[in-house]
């Protein structure tokens, strides 16, 4: 009996295999795809340029700016008082500083308490004073590295040539009125000093500044002094100066 060997499969086993090769084909065919794909675009079309160019033009600016001028407005227990001021920049954190201001002086308070005839006046004044101190000095800034440009804390010290002048009230008996007065003034010359501590607000590349300084003044007047009101001599006429600022650069 001869025996034919026949590899019969069945219909069920079939069609797994060809559920199995449509499997991979398709896996084939997307590796494919992903591989030959196009590279997704950026998430970003925007080119920022660096700020180093306007740091170094906004820097080159602040370096060519060496000079600032401009007015005082100060306030001490005499009153108050005006002047002009100028600096010019030594370095990044030093500068020299020129100020001529003009106040009047007093050790007490004067109000009008009494009448001359039919002139109110100042009972017990007999002159009336001023001073006009010419400040020159060396201004130095503190925490550069700190702080912000627009805030600017800085410390001074200087000597102040100062102009004093002195002019009637009254005197035997006679009221001079306030300009007439200056026709019999006498002036004075007196050296003194001064300290300060204050800063500077805004940005100097912007072309103004404001600031605000306290300085102490000491200004000897040597002898008797000078009197405002009778008997109350004034021999220093230095004293605390608050002095408000606000000028220009360029």
């Amino acid at each position: 009996m001869s025996a034919v060997l026949h590899w019969s499969v069945s219909p069920r086993m079939w069609g797994l295999l060809m559920c199995m090769v449509f499997v991979v084909c398709c896996q084939v065919t997307l590796q494919a795809q992903k591989t030959g794909e196009q590279p997704p675009p950026d998430d970003s079309v925007i080119v920022f340029s660096p700020a180093l160019p306007l740091l170094t033009d906004e820097a080159a600016a602040k370096a060519a700016i060496v000079h600032t001028g401009g007015f005082n407005l100060l306030f001490s227990q005499s009153g108050w008082g005006a002047g002009g001021f100028y600096s010019y920049r030594l370095g990044d954190n030093s500068s020299i500083v020129v100020s001529v201001d003009i106040s009047g002086r007093r050790n007490t308070d004067e109000f009008e308490n009494a009448w001359l005839g039919p002139i109110p006046v100042v009972a017990e004044k007999v002159n009336r004073l001023f001073m006009i101190p010419a400040t020159i000095g060396f201004q130095y800034r503190l925490f550069a590295d700190d702080l912000q440009d627009s805030f600017r804390p800085f410390v001074m010290a200087g000597f102040t040539p100062t102009l004093i002048l002195q002019s009637p009230y009254i005197r035997d008996g006679i009221y001079y009125e306030f300009f007439q007065s200056f026709g019999y003034a006498r002036t004075y010359l007196r050296w003194g000093g001064v300290f300060g501590v204050g800063s500077m607000f805004g940005n100097i590349a912007e072309g103004s500044v404001v600031g605000f300084t306290a300085r102490y003044y000491t200004i000897p007047f040597g002898g008797d002094g000078l009197e405002s009101m009778r008997d109350f001599p004034i021999t220093n006429f230095g004293g605390v100066f608050l002095t408000l600022s606000a000028g220009w650069t360029w």
